[in-house]
């Protein structure tokens, strides 16, 4: 698996939520040895599964990339990652974002990561996206959905790791596809990248 030039940055926001979700175990009582059981194993499947190379070839056709889901910081670091992985334009749909107007301006080539799709939320998803737009939905979920969905084990409260994982293999098999050095971004200037002098 590689993690190219944001991979430093992606592996330690993964560090410090452990460390927090750690401290939170503590406070409230609960064994944390036990919340990150075989999370290395479903980490370690995530992060080396194959990506439907449908999916990653309408990615690459995207003008623009979309990640939606719960506001718990997955769907916004993978937003993030997008653009230095894939070089693509990608936003966040937060909440009901993604069917309340933006639709005006999105193409019918775009494509949209909907992490752990609320069940609730799929038909709209489907009507004002699928039928209205006509752009690809895709889920990143543990169980199957109306769209096609890249499955994920169960993870419980440790799901949205998985999830991040999940996304970050996405984004590098996109990259990969686009023929993009993921090791030598053009502008980004971070900690971990080599300095041109």
């Amino acid at each position: 698996m590689r993690l190219g030039g944001g991979g430093a940055a992606t592996k330690s926001v993964v560090e410090q939520a452990l460390f927090y979700q750690s401290i939170l175990c503590h406070v409230a009582g609960a064994d944390p040895a036990a919340q990150i059981a075989g999370l290395d194993e479903k980490l370690q499947e995530v992060l080396t599964m194959a990506i439907d190379p449908g999916i990653v070839d309408k990615a690459t056709a995207a003008p623009t990339i979309y990640f939606a889901g719960y506001n718990d910081g997955v769907a916004e670091e993978l937003t993030l990652k997008t653009n230095e992985i894939t070089r693509r334009k990608s936003d966040y749909l937060e909440g009901t974002y993604a069917v309340h107007g933006i639709e005006e301006i999105m193409d019918p080539q775009d494509i949209v990561f909907v992490v752990d799709p609320i069940e609730e939320e799929a038909g709209k998803f489907r009507e004002v996206l699928l039928e209205g737009v006509g752009l690809t939905v895709v889920a990143i979920a543990q169980h199957e959905t109306p769209f096609p969905t890249i499955r994920v084990p169960a993870a419980g409260e440790m799901a949205p790791f998985v999830h991040l994982c999940t996304g970050w293999n996405l984004l590098v098999e996109i990259g990969l596809a686009l023929g993009i050095n993921l090791d030598k971004p053009q502008r980004a200037r971070k900690v971990g990248n080599e300095l041109l002098v």
